[in-house]
């Protein structure tokens, strides 16, 4: 980071190594992610690189859908592109705010072993369910009549998923489709600018979600709406790098179950749509940490509120 000659905040600068200029990816995903939590602007100029790379760094469970509520005639695809945005507030607010405000001190003092744990507990928060942008690319293929199978790539996990329609409009006032989904991801997710002293060194996360969906569609229309239910497990290792080269590790093993509503529609003509998608949903879990501490153990309870907006390309082949 350099300050830019106005004084004003410092920001991502392309450096030489070697002959060669590398771009500080990093960096820039760490700067989105703190302005997404604390509501400022980041840099502009790295808005499209982050929609485009997102989360390839690490990002919160995927709670976009971005599919009509209807399966494809048997032996067709259903094909998605998208971009998808998760803004967490709400209860965790608090504790990373708690954390935030010991980051001068971590760096300059002492701590005591209460306020190291605020620190944990600030970034177990933020490792539940981060501030998170990505691309979401998905395929579903039609197996048999009315049940589909899918592959999905959303911010360095894979989903696999299946869903099976239980009423068509043509027979039904709507469509409805029901389904499962499992996902595994163990992208680092880098606290940045948020909180600077705390490292993640280790992370997998496991998910599972269950979509159920009700809606239309015609010739140039798609709409859909339904509940949200997700649940989420992961596992990490936190590296707290303290004053006078101090250095607290601590390892988490945490859940949390996601329960909200999405809605969404597309518009285009028969094969190629774009869709709209937002989803909102609350929060609720725990994790368990073990440190050196004196205090070796220690439970967090994790809460908060997502609001999770998703647009690009939907297609029917």
């Amino acid at each position: 980071m350099e300050e830019s000659q106005d004084g004003g905040p410092s920001r991502p600068v392309c450096r030489p190594d070697n002959g060669r200029r590398t771009f500080p990816v990093r960096r820039v995903a760490a700067e989105v992610a703190a302005a997404c939590y604390f509501c400022h602007v980041p840099d502009p100029r790295w808005l499209p690189l982050v929609a485009l790379l997102g989360c390839g760094l690490g990002c919160a469970p995927s709670l976009a859908t971005m599919q009509p509520a209807h399966v494809a005639p048997r032996g067709h695809v259903q094909a998605t592109a998208a971009v998808e945005v998760g803004v967490p507030k709400g209860g965790v607010d608090a504790v990373v705010d708690n954390g935030r405000a010991l980051v001068a001190a971590a760096q300059s003092g002492m701590l005591t072993d209460e306020q190291k744990w605020k620190l944990f507990d600030a970034a177990a928060n933020l490792v539940a369910s981060p501030p998170s942008a990505s691309q979401h690319l998905a395929i579903a293929y039609t197996v048999v009549d009315r049940t589909e199978a899918s592959l999905r790539y959303v911010g360095g996990g894979w989903r696999l998923g299946g869903r099976y329609q239980v009423l068509r409009r043509e027979d039904a006032p709507l469509d409805v489709v029901v389904g499962l989904g499992a996902s595994r991801s163990t992208t680092p997710i880098p606290l940045g600018n948020i909180l600077p002293v705390v490292e993640i060194e280790d992370f997998t996360r496991w998910t599972f979600d269950l979509p159920i969906l009700a809606g239309t569609s015609g010739e140039w229309f798609r709409v859909w709406f339904g509940p949200r239910l997700l649940y989420t497990r992961f596992d990490t290792r936190m590296r707290l790098e303290l004053y006078a080269d101090e250095v607290q590790t601590a390892t988490f093993v945490g859940s949390a179950f996601y329960y909200g509503g999405q809605v969404g529609a597309a518009i285009g003509y028969r094969k190629v749509f774009f869709g709209v998608e937002l989803t909102m949903a609350a929060l609720t879990g725990s994790a368990t940490a073990t440190t050196m501490l004196a205090v070796p153990t220690r439970k967090t309870e994790l809460s908060g509120f997502v609001t999770y907006p998703a647009f690009g390309l939907m297609g029917e082949f």
